[in-house]
């Protein structure tokens, strides 16, 4: 136990990826004002036919929520405000906790369109704060004259961290543990179901999917397998890339398929949590190492080479084509 706090607290470990998630997450904020200022009638002032509800957490604060709604242009500007301060990191963890407390009122003046990206994301917000995310692509550090203040802050920030991972881990496994216990989740037709709605069909493939079904099968199973085998195998290095690219390809064939893309952006980035500063870094130079090798063992292309290139690439498209109709026709 000792050691284990003497860890936490000698250096953070995750700063880099810390730091890129906020400036993420502030651009992905920024997107969400920008999309529905035009729809805020409807789902924030509570004049249109969609019946207001009061947000718990301003009664709490004495604030009356009709007040918030009839200024809610003036909210909405203090929110962008927040958000833009948050990306550059003004005012560190000050920023992060009213961040949070607007981000969390947001969600109360309009429930009707949250789904469990929203849900997960208002944790990490709260998570963050505890976070030093200010070490990279901020305008200034944190600075501590006093060691011992470093060092509780690298022991807050990396729990903060760990509560990320440990309830990225608690959502899959109960997700993977509420399927196990539905009749069409059990019985491998799930996605059937799913891909069959219109409601989520992403692409004109979904029903050629819904109707094949040995593709029903796996994907049902293995969404199943994905979920309850990621709390406990994620922990271990040799398996940890392993699930991180599973759990990737899961949420970018429901973001494709289901037309859930916020939903599964929060998942997405969420996993980066997972890799230290020196994982990441290694990452970066052996992917710089490979572009230099690439470029030295490059010649100058030719016009010849080009058509020839071209030429490849035609012949390839023209027999994913072909394979495509028999597919299409054939085993569909």
């Amino acid at each position: 136990m000792k050691k284990l706090l003497n860890n936490y607290s000698t250096k953070f470990e995750y700063s880099f990826y810390c730091a890129l998630f906020r400036v993420f997450i502030a651009l992905f904020l920024i997107k969400d004002v920008i999309i529905t200022n035009g729809l805020k009638n409807l789902l924030y002032k509570g004049v249109e036919f969609y019946i207001p509800t009061k947000s718990f957490l301003l009664e709490i604060l004495s604030i009356d929520t009709n007040f918030i709604r009839n200024n809610f242009d003036y909210f909405n500007i203090l929110y962008l405000i927040i958000i833009i301060l948050y990306l550059f990191g003004v005012g560190k963890k000050f920023t992060a906790f009213m961040l949070y407390i607007i981000f969390d009122i947001m969600q109360q003046l309009n429930s009707v369109t949250l789904n469990g990206g929203d849900n997960l994301l208002k944790f990490i917000l709260l998570y963050m704060v505890f976070i030093n995310s200010y070490e990279y692509f901020s305008i200034s550090k944190i600075k501590y004259k006093n060691p011992e203040f470093k060092k509780f802050d690298n022991f807050i920030s990396n729990m903060g961290v760990l509560s990320i991972k440990l309830h990225l881990c608690l959502v899959y496994f109960l997700s993977a543990v509420h399927k196990i216990n539905a009749d069409v989740w059990f019985n491998g037709v799930a996605t059937y179901y799913t891909l069959s709605l219109e409601r989520f069909r992403g692409t004109t493939f979904n029903l050629y999917i819904a109707k094949n079904a040995f593709i029903v099968l796996i994907s049902t199973y293995m969404t199943i397998l994905i979920e309850i085998s990621y709390p406990f195998l994620i922990w271990f290095k040799k398996t940890r890339k392993i699930l991180v690219i599973l759990a990737i390809m899961l949420h970018i064939s429901i973001s494709i398929l289901m037309m859930l893309l916020d939903f599964q952006v929060v998942f997405i980035l969420v996993q980066g949590f997972f890799f230290s500063n020196k994982e990441i870094l290694l990452t970066i130079n052996k992917i710089k190492n490979f572009q230099k090798k690439t470029k030295k063992m490059s010649n100058p292309i030719k016009l010849k080479n080009i058509f020839k290139i071209s030429g490849i690439w035609i012949f390839i498209i023209i027999m994913l084509r072909v394979m495509y109709l028999l597919i299409k026709n054939y085993l569909l």
